[in-house]
């Protein structure tokens, strides 16, 4: 160790490296870590659509038992599908109240579907039922089909990131194949005719071995196409689909959108009691974060104060110059 440079050394230490990447055992763990990634990826998947389509069954499931209940019962509907999806749909008094409870805890809905029915309520409550097509308010499938792809990325980015993986294992063993060719290209090999078959051998190598590393991105292409197929096949939305269908049918219900929906014009001689509307304009004032403005207030003042010696304030347009004289 004392008769050798310390490149010398680092550069053995490289070599080492690169003989391991340039391996074929290098090619099958690379090409098997991919193909263990891409079955992971597609089990998460699968695990979350099973989760979203028990979501959305919970959901109809409400939906549906507004037709069968009674005024106070359609309106329990409607709070209850507050409570799940964290809406907050105050289209009548009993659903306020509920919003102005102490200790109110909203939920952030976990999945995508019923974090979409959520926006899907706020639209269907912001009209009248009456004038939903009227105003153009699309059926409910198709909000909710947008707003689930919107929000339920699924295997949206999967190809590319796979692919990207593979690319990274091929260079890998590119540059470790160069690596050694660099520090193998000079060595002498006795005669003229040894150093040419060694030459002649090593080149033969070496492209063996550049050759066997695009089987990793042909690896990596063909996981990136099974999981565009199976996401193709998979992901149609079809729960979706089916929540759609079920808050179509329940606004043409005139009983159940009178409940969900608010009502056209308030009916002669109804007010909003004023206390239900301070306290609900004090608790939301009350939940406001002001110390920033706060903060900015007082060093606007304390600057104020410091300058005011040497300056003075006005307020109002600038007087001009003849003016002034």
């Amino acid at each position: 160790m004392s008769g050798r440079a310390p490149c010398d050394v680092i550069g053995e230490v490289f070599v080492g490296i690169a003989e391991i990447f340039a391996s074929s055992a290098f090619l099958f763990f690379y090409s098997g870590m991919l193909v263990l990634l891409t079955g992971a990826a597609i089990v998460r998947n699968r695990l979350s659509l099973d989760m979203e389509s028990r979501a959305s069954r919970e959901l109809v499931a409400v939906v549906e038992a507004a037709h069968t209940s009674d005024a106070s019962g359609k309106v329990a509907q409607l709070l209850l599908l507050n409570e799940i999806t964290g809406a907050r749909i105050l289209t009548n008094a009993a659903c306020r109240a509920d919003d102005l409870r102490e200790n109110k805890d909203w939920r952030n809905p976990r999945f995508a579907t019923t974090r979409a029915t959520a926006t899907y309520l706020g639209l269907m409550a912001a009209l009248p039922a009456e004038r939903h097509s009227l105003e153009g308010l699309r059926p409910a499938r198709t909000q909710l089909e947008d707003e689930y792809r919107r929000l339920h990325k699924g295997l949206a980015g999967f190809g590319d990131f796979i692919i990207r993986v593979a690319l990274l294992g091929t260079f890998m063993g590119l540059i470790a194949a160069l690596t050694i060719a660099s520090a193998n290209i000079g060595i002498a090999q006795g005669t003229a005719a040894e150093q040419s078959a060694h030459m002649r051998d090593f080149i033969q190598v070496l492209l063996e071995t550049a050759a066997n590393k695009f089987w990793i991105s042909a690896v990596g292409i063909a996981c990136a196409l099974i999981v565009q197929i199976y996401r193709a096949a998979s992901e149609r939305g079809g729960h979706i689909v089916r929540l759609g269908e079920a808050f179509d049918r329940a606004l043409t219900d005139p009983e159940v959108a009178a409940a969900w929906c608010p009502p056209g014009d308030l009916p002669t001689g109804e007010t909003i009691e004023p206390g239900l509307v301070r306290a609900a304009v004090l608790d939301r004032v009350a939940k406001l974060d002001l110390e920033p403005l706060e903060e900015a207030i007082a060093e606007t003042a304390a600057a104020i104060k410091a300058n005011a010696r040497d300056s003075v304030i006005s307020f109002g347009p600038a007087l001009s110059r003849r003016s002034a004289e």
